[in-house]
Order: C-alpha cells, then structure tokens, then sequence
C-alpha cells in the first residue's frame, strides 16, 4: 500500500488507543523484552450486552460499491466507543467487522489485546462516556496510486467528541486512517483490506 500522507497530520509518540497504531489496528504488539513482566491480556468483548441505553454508531444502508461510502461507514463503527458497555477499544473494530474483507475479518476476531485501553480510555470511562467518530475524506497525496476496478485507497480524518453520561464532554479520537480497499469484481462490494492509523495530536485538518 502506498504511504498516502497528508501535512495535517501530527503523529502522537504513545498512540492513544492500544493496539491500533502502526501498520494496521490488528496486528500483535511486539513481544516484550525478556527482562519485562509479561502484559496482561486485555478483554476484547463487551462488558455487557448492547441495549437500548448503548450509545454505538449503528450500521446504515450506504452504496457498497462506492469505496468513500465504505471508508466512511467503517471508520464511524471503528471509533464509536461506549465505555459504558465496551471493555476494549478492540470492541468497536470488531463490530466494524462488517467492512473489512474475510481475511481482515478474521485477523479482528483472533486478535487478543495484550495492554489495557489507556489512559484516555480511563478519562472516558470515568465519565461512563461515549464517542462520537465525525469521521471525513481527507486529500492523498500526489504520488497516492489512483483507483483501479478492484483496488482503491482512502484517507479518513476522525475527529470525535465524547460525551459523558455525567454531563462532561471531552475530546474523542482524533485520528488519520490509511485504507487500502479491494474487491473481486467490479460488480461486488468494496472492503477494507489494510489499515494504518496515525493518531493526532491536534484535530485534523479535514473536520466534517
């Protein structure tokens, strides 16, 4: 996948949510060094089930064969967190499931979180908080490869907000995500492939 960069972008030195950072949110952390406690597995499943009361992005009816739409959709999933049911930040990837493509689909699904959720996460769940992922397309650059029938690469700004059952409202992920999205045909709808997610230490430039 082609480094598609925007001069937006400032990269946080500790990412803030873990196991998202890198060359893509699923991939397993790097073993830690022999001298180092072992990293407690984290959960990666709700606290409890989604009810009425849980502040998640719902999937809407979008035009799957147009690549932007499914960037989008799946973004809005990723990062629509309620700490108030979700044990992980891991939980939202996986019910962002729907748009990645089968092997991607089941890389999110085997992967265990080797860290807690951080130090944001802690702030948000302080609040019994939930995101909301504003999520828009932001320019590639000029040497970004253009579209072909069954490949096609995405730059999507979040910028979210958290709101707090409490009343608080804070700062949400904040976020560029590099996509790379294929498909079988041109008749068949497009999936995200590969992920690469450089997290924000100020708001995007592309805000919705």
């Amino acid at each position: 996948m082609p480094r598609l960069r925007t001069t937006a972008v400032a990269v946080a030195v500790t990412s803030m949510l873990a196991g998202c950072a890198g060359s893509g949110d699923d991939a397993a952390p790097a073993s830690p060094a022999s001298t180092a406690p072992p990293l407690v597995k984290a959960p990666a499943a709700s606290s409890q089930p989604l009810d009425a009361d849980a502040h998640v992005p719902r999937p809407r009816q979008i035009d799957e064969r147009d690549a932007s739409a499914v960037a989008l959709a799946w973004a809005e999933l990723s990062y629509g967190y309620d700490t108030a049911y979700d044990a992980h930040p891991h939980v939202a990837r996986l019910r962002a499931a729907r748009y990645l493509t089968p092997e991607k689909a089941a890389m999110a699904r085997s992967y265990s979180p080797a860290s807690g959720p951080g130090a944001q996460w802690s702030v948000w769940a302080s609040h019994r908080a939930w995101t909301q992922a504003h999520a828009a397309l932001a320019d590639p650059d000029e040497e970004a490869e253009p579209d072909t029938g069954t490949r096609a690469y995405r730059v999507v700004s979040v910028d979210g907000t958290a709101h707090g059952r409490d009343g608080w409202k804070g700062q949400g992920p904040r976020l560029h995500a590099y996509l790379t999205l294929t498909r079988t045909t041109k008749d068949t709808p497009w999936r995200v492939s590969e992920t690469d997610i450089a997290e924000a230490v100020t708001p995007p430039s592309n805000r919705p």
